[in-house]
């Protein structure tokens, strides 16, 4: 994964995390699973929206003592199923929802999905625990910013001032298919 810039950082009421990145791009990631990519799909005339699932259960999770504050947290109620629990949005036409069955979707109201990064890196003997988990990071090509934004629960204000970092993996990382 690439480097981490200024971020807002929303959860889900679990271990999952999303970080919205002030170049634009969208980090889904936790410390218990891996992601799958369940579908994409293009949700108006120029936007593009991925939907990512729960993958495999990591074998030893990673730490949560040491986390970041969340810049707003949704609570999830499982028996709701696939159903909208809250919706983040960017001023740059980016948006997350988070559904009550855990899986979570990101998308843009004006750009399509550029690409989509899963990686996953699991516990070893020299790392031990320290930043394993499952990450997806999404990015948008173009810069078209709709005049009207997504009603959401949670608004957010994304400069774009630089352009998206490249995606690489670190030691130990793998790519999930």
């Amino acid at each position: 994964m690439a480097p981490n810039s200024a971020k807002y950082l929303i959860s889900n009421g679990t271990d999952d995390r999303v970080s919205l990145f002030d170049d634009g791009r969208v980090k889904v990631w936790s410390t218990t699973h891996l992601w799958t990519e369940e579908s994409r799909e293009r949700h108006n005339a120029l936007g593009e929206t991925v939907l990512l699932g729960i993958g495999r259960t990591l074998g030893e999770p990673g730490p949560v003592d040491r986390r970041q504050q969340c810049d707003a947290e949704f609570e999830l109620d499982p028996a709701k199923g696939h159903t909208v629990a809250a919706t983040v949005g960017a001023d740059n036409g980016t948006f997350v929802q988070f559904f009550h069955d855990g899986k979570i979707a990101v998308g843009n109201d004006g750009r399509d999905v550029a690409t989509v990064f899963n990686a996953g890196r699991e516990t070893t003997s020299a790392r031990g625990a320290n930043g394993v988990g499952g990450s997806v990071m999404v990015t948008f090509g173009g810069s078209y910013r709709p005049r009207t934004k997504r009603e959401s629960d949670f608004q957010v204000e994304l400069s774009e001032a630089t352009a998206p970092r490249p995606n690489r993996l670190y030691k130990d990382e793998f790519l999930v298919k």
